[in-house]
């Protein structure tokens, strides 16, 4: 099977630590693939050895000169021999510089550059000729230069699109006060019940989303999740002392303050001895607020970055994996169906899972339905759910082993990489059957 990836970020492994791209398509039997993408930088990856890549920067170009996009091809061992490109610095910076400058002004203003800009039809076309899909799959939070992308990689094939979501993309259920953002999602909205009928699947990792996509656009959909890898046999782990929790990622969407509050929980539990403590592992540069909430004075210890092989001996010395989102309104709305595909890797770190968000966010659900980790949806909570666990800390064990067992029955590579095939192959189907009943 030849599958035609639409992404907005090149398939970077070692920049994108969370790709689900390598996750879902690692070993997968018999499957050829090849990529359309929109950011600079090189592909590094095991899996994909050929691009189509139109990037901002050529793009502005295109205004006054060659048109944008370029093709090539790379083996896996030169991916790893050579991570750079002739134009790879200056792409990079000016992708970077896009990426700062954000704002709901800004990210218009590129939008129009991308629909003013004109990309080589012609070499994309020769690209999607030559590479003959079998199913476009388009993995990605969709915006207006996407869609624009997909509408002209419709007009050149006439194979099925298959689309993933895991973010909110066209709802109005978001708060914000900038009448720009309304009026583009106004717009957005209306052009996506349009745009939605290309596609013959799409996948979600909301329930709740894909209810919502199947009831409002008529479209066939699933939920999606990440694969783990998972030890063939549960091993318990002796719970430490003091009880070691981590979390590691980022504090955006002010998640730094569901963690100020476990900090406020652990300085009463920690009280008379130390019970309980904290550990961060964040690649974000900390404001003088986040220093004072997030400090040893409350238990809480920030230890800087990590990889992912790091991050493995992080949690085999830890007892229980955060996952958290912050309970404010505006932010529970902006996360509400989003799936951290980090909750996975969770399941498979040997730690029992707390999860601190609002009761109707999806990994909340999840894992609230799989009964697969210890759950809180409301401040007043914490303090006795964490007193709970040092009272009773045969509770982690039992956790930890609910959460491998969640993982194992439901995301394993095998499972998960047989559904994603099995999708394709209805959707090739049913598009063979149409054309063949046209002829008939």
């Amino acid at each position: 099977m030849r599958i035609l990836l639409i992404t907005d970020e090149i398939w970077n492994d070692w920049v994108f630590g969370n790709n689900v791209l390598q996750n879902w398509f690692e070993g997968m039997p018999e499957v050829e693939i090849a990529e359309i993408c929109t950011t600079p930088g090189r592909p590094y990856n095991n899996v994909c050895t050929r691009y189509f890549q139109i990037t901002d920067l050529m793009m502005l170009r295109s205004l006054c000169g060659k048109r944008a996009g370029n093709s090539f091809s790379v083996s896996v061992e030169e991916m790893r021999e050579n991570p750079q490109t002739r134009n790879y610095i200056a792409e990079s910076k000016f992708y970077s510089f896009m990426k700062r400058i954000s704002g709901t002004p800004v990210k218009l203003a590129r939008e129009v550059l991308w629909n003013l800009g004109r990309f080589d039809r012609k070499a994309l076309a020769d690209f999607i000729v030559d590479f003959n899909p079998d199913v476009v799959f388009c993995p990605r939070l969709l915006t207006w230069k996407l869609m624009r992308i997909e509408k002209a990689v419709a007009k050149l094939t006439d194979v099925p699109f298959v689309a993933f979501t895991g973010d909110d993309e066209a709802s109005f259920k978001e708060i914000s006060y900038d009448p720009l953002f309304w009026l583009n999602r106004w717009a957005f909205h209306k052009a996506f019940a349009r745009h939605s009928r290309l596609y013959s699947h799409y996948f979600m990792h909301s329930t709740d989303q894909a209810r919502e996509y199947g009831k409002e656009y008529g479209l066939e959909t699933s939920t999606l999740f990440k694969c783990g890898t998972f030890a063939e046999v549960y091993t318990p782990k002796k719970v430490g002392t003091p009880i070691r929790m981590v979390y590691a990622g980022r504090l955006y969407c002010n998640r730094w303050k569901s963690l100020a509050e476990i900090g406020k929980a652990l300085k009463e539990i920690n009280r008379e001895e130390e019970r309980m403590v904290l550990d961060i592992y964040t690649q974000d540069v900390l404001t003088n607020q986040q220093r004072i909430a997030l400090s040893p004075e409350n238990h809480i210890f920030l230890k800087g970055s990590v990889n992912q092989q790091q991050l493995q001996e992080v949690y085999s010395n830890a007892d229980i994996a955060l996952h958290v989102e912050s309970l404010d309104k505006k932010f529970r709305l902006a996360t509400r169906i989003s799936f951290s595909t980090k909750i996975i890797d969770l399941m498979a770190s040997s730690c029992a899972i707390l999860a601190i968000c609002w009761e109707q966010h999806t990994g909340y659900k999840y894992l609230k339905e799989k009964d697969a980790a210890l759950c809180v949806s409301d401040y007043k909570d914490l303090l006795p759910a964490l007193r709970g666990i040092c009272d009773c800390p045969e509770s982690i064990v039992k956790y930890a082993q609910k959460a491998y067992d969640c993982g194992v029955h439901n995301h394993s590579r095998k499972k998960i990489q047989n559904q994603i095939l099995n999708i394709f192959k209805s959707v090739i189907d049913k598009k063979h059957n149409v054309i063949n009943h046209q002829f008939d």
